[in-house]
């Protein structure tokens, strides 16, 4: 058990290791550089954490988990965010507030919520549940990497390499990494007063789930026709929702061609490919990012998407405008070629466009580092907010069975594993819920950020 004395203690929630933890990881680093204890966790693990650890705050990666709130009685709660990119106020209040089981009707346990952009900040002021003093504009600590720009040129050399087409599309609800769907049973578990923001007025889950085949029909149509017509690399990379498994047959229809790369990191993955083709994964701001042709399948859907879902609470009228979208399938085809002739610009919109989208939605500025930030200000409100919840952890958090918290710890580790094995996706949801990662690692070793 850790002592009531000594360094200050900070406990991060790891809600999705495929998506946030190389943010997370930057800024634990950069709240141990001052002096911060810290340990991560896994939703199943917790409570566990929360009686071993007892920290004196919380990293949670949104308001509308029950754990943060039990939390914030017995220590400071942030909110990091580690999704978002939508652009929307309807998305920007899914993501802070709550979705389509829970919603936040009270947010004044929160001690601060930080924001990719100014943009959220308003809107969520408009909710009229939080204050000024609760939301912080700092960008997203998952960008820092990019600003190492002597690693980022070391990542993109090319060598004698050929041109590689990148593929990364989210197809969530057709395969999810813990196993199958179970559509009738999330009909029948949903809150009655359920919503989904990036529908049309009342729309729901079936619209969004039909959204999801007509992209993976047609991506894999497209991906057919170029692996059978064009030569070269094709390296695709699964949604962090999804099981790597549903695409492993790309691999065996075209060996040593198709490469299904789940955990590579993301600036690895990025600085790998030529061109990367898309629907309207936010993978691809970060590809603008780098300099990276961007080329989306949305123009070939045609308009009866948008009966379904709105086409501005989803982004098409937003950030994915910015994305090359010719409008069928052999203006697609005309557009990679020039991709592979180097001939196609990074995106459809001017260069000063594409700028003052990153700044729009990610507040970016390669002089910013968002872990610095962050780190700072949760000790300066520690510090302000002087607490010591050694005792109130037993309260909040009680066990079922009265068990030394040594014994508790590995018990819900054991539980946690089971599930994993119970899930059908052993690797898949293990990863997901990682706390530590390889190649996230080797990439942090490689930065400035380990200097």
């Amino acid at each position: 058990m850790t002592p009531a004395n000594g360094p200050k203690r900070v406990l991060i929630y790891n809600d999705n290791a495929k998506r946030d933890l190389l943010g997370l990881r930057l800024l634990e680093l950069a709240l141990n550089r001052r002096g911060v204890e810290t340990r991560f966790c896994a939703p199943r693990l917790a409570k566990g954490q929360a009686l071993d650890f007892r920290p004196h705050a919380l990293v949670a990666a949104r308001g509308d988990m029950d754990s943060a709130r039990n939390f914030a009685k017995c220590c400071r709660v942030y909110v990091l965010p580690g999704e978002g990119g939508m652009l929307t106020k309807e998305t920007m209040l899914s993501v802070f507030m709550g979705r389509g089981y829970w919603k936040l009707d009270d947010c004044s346990w929160l001690a601060r919520c930080y924001l990719w952009n100014e943009n959220t900040r308003k809107w969520l002021l408009d909710s009229s549940l939080f204050t000024e003093e609760q939301l912080k504009v700092v960008g997203t600590p998952k960008l820092d990497i990019y600003r190492d720009a002597e690693l980022m040129a070391r990542l993109r050399q090319k060598g004698k390499r050929p041109f590689t087409l990148g593929v990364a599309f989210s197809a969530k609800t057709t395969s999810t990494y813990y196993g199958h769907p179970h559509f009738a049973k999330n009909y029948f578990d949903m809150h009655r007063d359920a919503s989904f923001p990036i529908t049309v007025e009342g729309g729901h889950l079936e619209d969004v789930i039909w959204r999801d085949h007509v992209i993976l029909r047609r991506m894999m149509r497209y991906l057919k026709r170029y692996l059978e017509t064009c030569d070269g690399p094709v390296v695709f990379r699964p949604s962090p929702f999804e099981d790597p498994r549903e695409y492993s047959f790309l691999e065996k229809a075209f060996p040593g061609r198709v490469k299904v790369l789940p955990d590579q990191t993301l600036p690895e993955f990025l600085c790998s490919v030529d061109c990367l083709l898309t629907c309207w994964s936010t993978v691809a701001i970060e590809a603008l990012l780098l300099d990276i042709p961007v080329v989306s399948i949305a123009g070939t859907v045609g308009p009866r998407l948008f009966e379904h879902i709105d086409s501005h609470a989803s982004g098409f009228d937003s950030y994915v405008s910015f994305y090359h979208q010719p409008e069928s399938e052999d203006a697609l085809f005309d557009m990679l070629a020039q991709a592979r002739q180097g001939a196609l610009p990074p995106s459809a919109r001017s260069e000063g466009d594409v700028r003052e989208l990153l700044h729009s939605i990610y507040n970016w500025s390669a002089d910013i580092v968002a872990s610095e930030q962050i780190a700072d200000d949760i000790i300066a409100d520690i510090t302000r907010h002087e607490h010591d919840p050694y005792a109130d952890f037993g309260e909040v958090f009680p066990l079922r069975v009265p068990l030394p918290t040594k014994v508790a710890l590995p018990l819900y580790h054991a539980l946690a594993l089971f599930e994993y094995f119970r899930s059908g996706a052993f690797s898949s949801y293990r990863s997901f819920f990682s706390n530590r990662h390889r190649g996230i690692e080797k990439l942090i070793n490689m930065s400035r950020f380990a200097r």
